[in-house]
C-alpha cells in the first residue's frame, strides 16, 4: 500500500525559483531574485517579465516578510508581503515611465515608487500612497 504525501503552499503563487524550471515558473532570465522567488504570484511575475523586457534587468529585493521583519521595516500591519502578495524591486528607466507602465497593468493593485529607488507592487485593491 502506498500513502501519498503532498505539500501545498497556500497563497504563495507558483513554484518559482526552482532551478532549471524557468518554463514552469515564468521567470525571465533578466530578473534577479534577492529574496524568495517562490513567493511571487504568477500574475506579478508576468508584470516583472514585461518590465524586464521593456526596461532591462529587474532586481527583486523583497517578497515574503515575516511579521517581525515587516514590523522592523516599518511595513503596514496588514502588508501584502505577509501573505506572498507583494514585491519590492528596482529597475532602470525613468520612474514616471515605470509608474505609468505599472498603472497600466491590471494585475497590479497597489504600486509605489520610493525615493530610495525601489518600487512596490501588490495584488491588493488599486491604490498608491
Amino acid at each position: 500500500m502506498f500513502l501519498g504525501l503532498s505539500v501545498v503552499l497556500v497563497g504563495c503563487g507558483s513554484v518559482a525559483g526552482v532551478t532549471g524550471m524557468g518554463w514552469a515558473t515564468a521567470s525571465h532570465s533578466a530578473i534577479d531574485y534577492n529574496d524568495s522567488a517562490w513567493c511571487v504570484p504568477r500574475k506579478l511575475k508576468k508584470v516583472l517579465n514585461k518590465l524586464a523586457k521593456r526596461y532591462g534587468p529587474v532586481k527583486v529585493n523583497s517578497t515574503k516578510r515575516w511579521w517581525f521583519e515587516n514590523w522592523r521595516k516599518g511595513g503596514a500591519k496588514n502588508s501584502y508581503h505577509l501573505n506572498c502578495q507583494a514585491v519590492d524591486f528596482s529597475v532602470g528607466g525613468n520612474p514616471s515611465s515605470v509608474l505609468a507602465f505599472l498603472k497600466s497593468q491590471s494585475a497590479v493593485g497597489g504600486y509605489k515608487y520610493y525615493s530610495s529607488g525601489f518600487y512596490h507592487i501588490d495584488t491588493g485593491p488599486r491604490r498608491t500612497w
